[in-house]
């Protein structure tokens, strides 16, 4: 075998990329241990549909005042200083393992209100 050939991916590349994509990567885990702890526990799966559904029918029928709290919710975030944001999130991903159904309600206010805007968008 080649001595140059490596196989996997480097722990070095794995932080490189993460540091790079760090919300993207904050997001999908996020979802990710929704997504698994949705499954079981106290709020089984039709609880998290249905919030999704409700999150869903906020974003289209109050799109302005969901797309005010929302970035008023993400500016809170992004004026913290480094430590404050790794404490949010860390406990943005305990409340994903704990509470998922409030991850899936968040999600469906952001895909309603998307829909809500393209559609108006399209529209005119």
């Amino acid at each position: 075998m080649d001595e140059n050939k490596k196989e996997g991916v480097s722990v070095k590349e794995i932080e490189e990329f993460a540091k790079k994509h760090r919300f993207e990567v904050f997001f999908c885990l996020m979802f990710l241990l929704a997504c698994i702890f949705g499954l079981g526990g106290m709020f089984r799966t039709g609880w998290n549909i249905l919030f999704a559904m409700a999150g869903g029918v906020l974003g289209v029928v109050l799109p302005v005042k969901m797309e005010h709290l929302l970035k008023k919710v993400f500016h809170f975030v992004f004026k913290q200083e480094k430590t404050i944001l790794i404490v949010l999130g860390v406990v943005a991903l305990l409340i994903a393992c704990i509470f998922p159904f409030v991850v899936f309600l968040i999600v469906g206010v952001a895909g309603g209100h998307a829909i809500h805007h393209l559609s108006f968008e399209s529209s005119h």
